[in-house]
This record gives C-alpha cells, sequence and structure tokens, in this order.
C-alpha cells in the first residue's frame, strides 16, 4: 500500500536512475505512489531497475529513457515528451554523476569536458528544459544530488569537486528564483556512498585520497537517498547524511586555516608512512 503523500500520483524525472543513489530514490518515490520516469545511459541496467522496483511495488507505473544526460538534444527531447504527452513534471532529481580520477595534470581535457557535462551541465539543460512544466505542477520540486566534495575539495577529485560546487552554487541562486514560482529546491551532500562508482574510484583513486578517506565507512546507497527524499517532503534546503558531512561543511566555513592544515597533516603523514 502506497504512503498518501504530496508526491502520490506525481510525475518524478530522476536522472542516473538505474542504480545507486538514483535507484533508492527512485524506490522512494515508487513507495509513496509517484509515476516514474528513469534515465541513464544503459538500457539494460534501466530495464533491470524498473523489474526490480515492480517487483516490490507493482503497481508503479515505471518508463525508462536510455540517454545521455550530458547532451543537450537528447535530455531535452525526452523531458518534453514527457512534459507534453505523460502529464507534465512534478519532480525533477538530478542525480546522474560521473568522476575521472588522479592529479589534474593526468586527466586529459576531454575527459574533464565529460564530467562537467555530466555533473553540472546536464543539471542545467533539466531545469531549463523542465521549468515551465515545474511551474504548472501543484507540487514542484527539483532536488539535486551533490557531495561533501563540493565545499571539501582534495588531491585526486580535480575532475569531480568544481561540478559539484558548481552544483551547489546553482542550488543556492535557485533557491530564492523557484520560490518565487512555488517551486521547492533541495540538495545534498552524500560522504563516500555505497555505488557503482565508488567502486571504480577506489581502484584507481590516489594514495593521498585513500588517506583523506581514513577509515570512515562509506554510506549505504539507501541512508543517503531517504535522508534526501526526508529533505524533500520537508522542503529542506540543504540535507547533509550525518554528523561528520555536516561538521565538514562548519569547519570549512568557519575555520577553512585550521580545516587546510588538518588535511596536509594527513597527507603527510600518509606519504611519510609509504617511504617507511
Amino acid at each position: 500500500m502506497a504512503k498518501k503523500t504530496r508526491f502520490s500520483g506525481k510525475n518524478v524525472f530522476i536522472t542516473g536512475g538505474s542504480s545507486g543513489i538514483g535507484l533508492e530514490i527512485a524506490m522512494l518515490f515508487a513507495e509513496q505512489g509517484s509515476r516514474l520516469f528513469l534515465a541513464a545511459r544503459r538500457r539494460q541496467k534501466l530495464e533491470e531497475a524498473k523489474a526490480l522496483i515492480q517487483e516490490r511495488f507493482g503497481d508503479t507505473s515505471v518508463k525508462i529513457f536510455p540517454v545521455d544526460v550530458g547532451c543537450r538534444k537528447e535530455l531535452e527531447k525526452v523531458l518534453q515528451s514527457i512534459g507534453e504527452e505523460q502529464g507534465g513534471i512534478d519532480v525533477l532529481i538530478n542525480n546522474a554523476g560521473i568522476s575521472c580520477h588522479g592529479r589534474l595534470e593526468d586527466n586529459t581535457i576531454e575527459e574533464l569536458e565529460e564530467v562537467m557535462k555530466v555533473n553540472y551541465l546536464a543539471v542545467l539543460y533539466a531545469i531549463k528544459t523542465a521549468w515551465p512544466y515545474l511551474k504548472k505542477s501543484s507540487s514542484p520540486h527539483i532536488g539535486l544530488v551533490s557531495s561533501v566534495a563540493a565545499y571539501s575539495g582534495g588531491i585526486g577529485y580535480a575532475s569531480y569537486t568544481p561540478t559539484k560546487s558548481a552544483m551547489e552554487g546553482l542550488a543556492e541562486c535557485l533557491r530564492m528564483e523557484a520560490a518565487e514560482e512555488g517551486i521547492g529546491v533541495t540538495i545534498v551532500y552524500p560522504p563516500d556512498t555505497e555505488t557503482p562508482m565508488l567502486e571504480e574510484e577506489r581502484k584507481k583513486a590516489l594514495p593521498e585520497t585513500k588517506a583523506l578517506s581514513g577509515s570512515i565507512e562509506p554510506l549505504a546507497a539507501k541512508v543517503v537517498a531517504k535522508a534526501f527524499v526526508n529533505g524533500i517532503l520537508k522542503k529542506h534546503f540543504h540535507v547533509f547524511c550525518g554528523f561528520e558531512s555536516r561538521l565538514i561543511y562548519f569547519m570549512k566555513g568557519v575555520c577553512p586555516s585550521f580545516y587546510f592544515r588538518i588535511l596536509d597533516r594527513i597527507v603527510a603523514k600518509d606519504k611519510r608512512r609509504r617511504k617507511t
């Protein structure tokens, strides 16, 4: 039995909805009786996600769209078709994200551009296209999945952090602009989370990057998704996924020089350890 919320029966579009945090977000909206529209690159993963959702929530409407969200025309076409032919867009969840790892000098310009396209420009494409449909909705909301990396840059994240920081800046600009139209905005800052992207990062991460992560256990994608969707339901703007994420945000804002010294000491200690 679906929970009754203001999103019951509403159209929810989720980028990166085939796995990880995106799939868990879809599950939570399915639980509320929302109609789901999932976008991701690989059709097979989308089919598997659809089957899983409908196995748990048999009466849930799930439509899938194999699309590269970094391609503006592809994404615009999908969103316009939903807006015009499927009853509009009520909730837009910008979750898709990629990363390339290593030092900036080792990343190609093409790799850096691709990360910016998927992580930030795709968000702009989606919001710009969905905006007129969101304005017509009775329960409009924009959700953005950022990262602790948005406000805590470190070695190995030169491709990733700038894109998430840009998303944070966009959310802050949109907050008041969207409020004028009755559109809610929520941005979540997950720490390391058990997702396919983290699995890839573990294979390629620099030793210094691993040292900065330390012994902190990654969160389950379900935990992040629950915090995020709860934040959307409560119309919160900022959503943190635990005490450590909130503490980092506070420390960086209040005393950045002290915060940077801590990071530098962690990296220096790791370098000394690897030399012995």
